[in-house]
């Protein structure tokens, strides 16, 4: 995550590589994903987010996930604004 004043909302990609399984396991993910951050987006801290999974998010179930990526995202959003405000 990286956090850009300069943006008025998030702005998220994919990083869902082969090794995550099959075009359509990989597409499905990708839906959910995007579904749960865009619930999440007033919530979120304005910035550039790259999303990425391993093989047992595949496995999760949409409530699962729902309950596990806006933490994730506003863990990363958290550390950035951390280490940029130590680095002033």
């Amino acid at each position: 995550m990286l956090v850009d004043p300069t943006l008025t909302r998030p702005h998220v990609a994919y990083a869902l590589g082969r090794p995550l399984g099959s075009a359509v396991s990989r597409n499905r993910l990708r839906r959910r994903l995007r579904e749960i951050l865009a619930s999440h987006e007033s919530s979120m801290t304005p910035g550039w987010y790259l999303f990425g999974a391993d093989a047992p998010a595949l496995s999760m179930s949409f409530a699962q996930l729902s309950d596990a990526v806006p933490a994730l995202a506003v863990r990363a959003s958290s550390r950035n604004l951390t280490r940029r405000d130590g680095a002033r």
